[in-house]
């Protein structure tokens, strides 16, 4: 918000210079962007009055002028179509110098002398672009400087308020702001009652109480469709980045950057059968002031009359019932729509206006009815006409009084971390609160209704910090008792696992956590947790998986010629729950193109497959020392190849399967739907996966191993995973290791089978190893297998 000090000044009195209310507003919270001076002085540039205008006798579109500047009067040709004897202008004389670098100079125009320049408001900075010379008001002094008339010695304080603080959009606001912040002396409006002089008022039906708890209409006829608006209230509006439109329109914007009300004002005319305030019908359309078409949901909240919306409540008005030149009789507006009402509306709609900025942070209830005072009485000072009765229409639940909240001195002391007089602290709450009642060492405020954002002990804790100044709250070291974790070697760290996949040619990637609901779908079949206020459509709900972000990363370097990407994510992953939703921390991984990079002798066309992304994951998994507890095996996925996943899972005690995730290839409908080509993908809970072994010592046994390979017939459907956990488990202690080297189908193997050779290394720690004893561990190792999968020893 921009507003000027001069303007502020009026409002409030404080012994600071404009660096000193940036300051002050800044270190309390409402941080300044910048204070910028509106213009400097300009030499030889005063007030005239132009007494005769004729035509260029040498080319049509230039006129020449006699213009009276007080000491002189001046001949200057002129090309501006809006000059006119009797206009009051701004006058630079030779000599002066202004702000677009333009020096003024007597010179000949066409053959015809010119003493000067008659200016417009873009060549004295006012604005960018003007249709013609800077009209100024008939009350202004000729010879006066303009500089002067103008009060160019003004600045522009830009400040970037959060949103809990709609409250000091305003003028006022940040007026009362400074009288809190730098016990400034604070002027408010004295605003009066205009006596109606009209009994002519507009029905209004208030059908939303709850969305809009007050609405007040006043009707004004005989307005002058001529008249202009005062120089004075013009350059306040350019000051504050509005335009000036017409009189209407400039009064309204003028009450909303003055209060903090928004008002709108309805061509009476252009009215059917009054104002009906209620929700909009599903399908409804409003031509709206920006010239666009707005197709209405059924949950918005509009201003309409008997033949349909007028206004989005809040947000902009209509076309159809706009303030035209040749309006007389309007009809002025001030409502008060809650917050909740008006919240995102204009974002829906693909708006965004000075009024829904202001109703969606919130405005005080208690404004409308100085609010619309204030309009009628500038309207009529510049409009002229007669005004009715205010008409107010409200719903005394829906303006109820904001609750007392008590604040706590012990409290107050123990959040601040300093000491304070309770003397002080009273001070403090009574330049902040409508009213406030001591009651032993606390106090009981009741909080002003344009304060939303106070609702509670804390809040008030935070004001009371902003007054006294955060820059007078003592610096303190929370204390804490040291405390050394020792590193558990029962689990692998995240950042082990980093490291392991980053020293197999991964690159980490980091994905958002909110993804669209559609992509959401094609991954997982499980519903996901949504988002009540989701940032944009594509971001609606949480993700259950991280490989929806790892796919589309994967998708965004392919199309930008990255033919060979391996990526990998350790993040959260959402998922519903009793309690509303769970976390679970997870690691995935994508890799698609050549195996390794191309090189010489080797031109990438090696294309890596399921069994490479197999490896790299079971040299991650193996870090926990638990590899041979590791088996893959069958699974169907939404997401994956038919046939080309598998579960990943680890035998826990009682010989039980935890899964740890899946591995696979992208199905073939996904690679398409990305325009990807092959693409291998695996996904772990990555708590369960980091579990360890904790290493344990065992000395180098003195008496030597024997090593023994046993071929076995089984059934083709067999996985070996199976058959090598079933001789660990039949073996015992004195197996050091089991091996597969070798599995056979074809000649000589009976067809629906397959040979699988098995490497078998014993060992007796204690002693050295007979024949005997070696033969009988193989033969526990054949029963076993003969027992469980109904093996065959392969002749």
């Amino acid at each position: 918000m921009i507003i000027s000090e001069q303007w502020l000044r009026d409002w409030v009195r404080v012994d600071l210079d404009s660096q000193g209310i940036s300051d002050c507003l800044t270190n309390a919270g409402l941080e300044v962007d910048g204070v910028e001076a509106v213009g400097k002085p300009i030499e030889n540039l005063v007030v005239g009055k132009v007494l005769e205008v004729e035509k260029h006798p040498d080319a049509d579109r230039l006129n020449v002028t006699k213009v009276d500047i007080g000491s002189d009067v001046l001949d200057i040709v002129c090309g501006a179509s809006n000059v006119r004897v009797g206009l009051m202008a701004a006058v630079a004389t030779v000599g002066a110098k202004l702000p677009n670098g333009l020096k003024i100079k007597k010179a000949k125009v066409r053959g015809v002398p010119s003493v000067g320049m008659l200016c417009s408001a873009s060549e004295l900075g006012l604005e960018e672009e003007s249709a013609g010379l800077i009209e100024l008001d008939q009350d202004a002094e000729i010879g006066q400087r303009v500089d002067d008339y103008l009060q160019l010695n003004d600045c522009l304080i830009d400040i970037d308020l959060t949103p809990n603080r709609g409250d000091c959009l305003s003028v006022q606001g940040i007026a009362r702001e400074l009288k809190v912040l730098a016990s400034g002396d604070y002027q408010p409006l004295d605003v009066s009652a205009v006596e109606p002089l009209l009994a002519d008022t507009v029905s209004v039906d208030l059908q939303a109480p709850e969305h809009c708890p007050r609405y007040l209409s006043r009707v004004l006829k005989d307005i002058d469709p001529s008249a202009k608006t005062p120089l004075w209230m013009q350059e306040r509006l350019r000051r504050s980045s509005v335009r000036p439109i017409s009189p209407v329109v400039d009064v309204t914007n003028y009450v909303m950057l003055e209060l903090g009300q928004p008002m709108h004002a309805f061509d009476l005319e252009k009215l059917s059968e009054g104002i009906v305030v209620r929700l909009s019908s599903e399908g409804e359309k409003i031509k709206l002031l920006d010239d666009s078409e707005a197709t209405l949901d059924g949950e918005t909240l509009v201003i309409a009359d008997q033949r349909g919306p007028i206004a989005i409540a809040g947000v902009m008005g209509g076309a159809d019932s706009a303030i035209g030149d040749e309006t007389r009789s309007i009809v002025l507006e001030a409502a008060h729509f809650t917050r909740s009402s008006a919240s995102g509306k204009a974002r829906r709609y693909g708006l965004h206006t000075e009024s829904s900025h202001r109703f969606e942070r919130g405005v005080d209830p208690q404004l409308p009815t100085i609010a619309i005072e204030r309009a009628t009485e500038l309207l009529l000072e510049i409009c002229g006409g007669s005004a009715g009765p205010v008409h107010e229409k409200s719903n005394e639940k829906g303006l109820q009084t904001k609750p007392a909240v008590t604040i706590r001195l012990d409290r107050l002391i123990s959040l601040l971390g300093m000491e304070l007089e309770a003397s002080e602290v009273g001070s403090i709450l009574e330049r902040i609160a409508e009213s406030v009642q001591p009651e032993g060492e606390s106090w009981i405020v009741t909080p002003p209704s344009y304060r939303f954002d106070i609702e509670r002990e804390a809040d008030l804790v935070e004001e009371v910090a902003r007054v006294k100044g955060y820059d007078n709250i003592p610096t303190a070291m929370p204390r804490i008792a040291p405390r050394s974790v020792s590193a558990s070697e029962a689990a692998i760290g995240p950042r082990q696992v980093r490291g392991a996949f980053v020293a197999r040619d991964f690159r980490e990637a980091i994905t958002y956590s909110f993804i669209d609901r559609e992509l959401q779908s094609l991954f997982s079949e499980e519903a996901p947790v949504e988002l009540a206020n989701p940032l944009a459509d594509n971001m609606s709900v949480m993700r259950t998986s991280l490989l929806p972000g790892l796919v589309s990363a994967l998708q965004f370097n392919f199309n930008r010629q990255h033919s060979r990407i391996r990526l990998f994510e350790l993040g959260a992953t959402y998922h519903k729950s009793d309690n509303g939703f769970v976390e679970q921390q997870k690691i995935a991984g994508v890799v698609t193109g050549a195996r390794v990079p191309s090189q010489w002798g080797m031109d990438g066309s090696d294309k890596v497959d399921f069994y490479d992304l197999k490896a790299d994951v079971s040299a991650v998994l193996a870090l926990t020392g638990q590899e041979n507890l590791i088996t893959f095996s069958e699974l169907e996925h939404i997401a994956m190849h038919p046939g080309q996943v598998a579960s990943i899972s680890k035998r826990v005690e009682g010989g039980q399967a935890q899964v740890l995730g899946h591995i696979g290839r992208l199905h073939p409908n996904l690679e398409k739907h990305f325009g990807v080509g092959q693409v291998f993908t695996f996904e772990l809970d990555l708590d369960l996966s980091l579990s360890a072994e904790l290493p344990s010592f065992t000395p180098v046994s003195r008496f030597p191993s024997v090593k023994r390979d046993l071929s076995v017939l089984v059934d083709e459907n067999t996985r070996v995973s199976e058959l090598l956990a079933c001789i660990q488990k039949g073996v015992g202690k004195h197996l050091v290791k089991v091996e597969l080297f070798d599995v056979y189908q074809g000649k000589g193997v009976p067809e629906s089978q397959k040979s699988v050779s098995l490497s078998l290394l014993l060992q007796n720690r204690e002693a050295t190893m007979t024949d005997e004893e070696s033969e009988g561990l193989m033969g526990v190792a054949l029963n076993q297998l003969e027992t469980e999968f109904d093996a065959k020893l392969r002749s």
